[in-house]
């Protein structure tokens, strides 16, 4: 888990508790893989992941509005209590972090953005660490303008699983 910006000690336990505390469960892939590697969707480990932080007080897919503009967008989860949002990436994080980084900083709500991001990208069959690097690096621009407390980046990746579309869900960095 790589923090920037700033995070009480308080606030960093209950985010390993909610997110890292979930290492070991198990999600199912719902929809055909499109590559070679199969892993679960950003959308699969969002609805592994629901009942727990809903449980935690966090809300599903919160419609919001840019305060400018009145366009909408959604957060993975939000939680309103502490204005705590996150978003969860996929394997093209790599590309899309930028967008939703920003959805943090345009609502006023939001105190601490939190991106799930996939530790590894795979590209024809091979890891590479682009993910991950791409996302820290945005997170280490982004803290210099946003309009948040902190910005966090926790890792995860995929271990085979009880059946062919089974994924056991790892923190390798946490």
């Amino acid at each position: 888990m790589n923090v920037f910006g700033t995070l009480s000690p308080d606030a960093l336990a209950e985010l390993r508790r909610l997110l890292v505390g979930q290492a070991g469960l198990e999600v199912q892939r719902r929809a055909p893989a499109r590559s070679s590697v199969p892993h679960p969707q950003s959308t699969d480990l969002e609805l592994a992941l629901k009942s727990h932080l809903v449980a935690a007080g966090f809300q599903h897919h919160v419609r919001l509005e840019h305060p400018r503009t009145g366009d909408g967008f959604e957060y993975d989860f939000w939680r309103p209590s502490d204005g705590i949002a996150i978003e969860v990436m996929g394997y093209r994080a790599d590309d899309e972090v930028y967008k939703d980084i920003l959805k943090f900083h345009v609502h006023e709500g939001t105190r601490v953005g939190v991106v799930l991001v996939p530790r590894y990208k795979w590209i024809s069959s091979r890891r590479t660490d682009t993910n991950y690097a791409a996302t820290l690096k945005a997170l280490a621009f982004a803290d210099h303008y946003m309009g948040v407390d902190a910005l966090v980046a926790v890792a995860y990746d995929w271990e085979p699983g009880s059946s062919e579309t089974a994924w056991v869900l790892s923190f390798p960095e946490s």
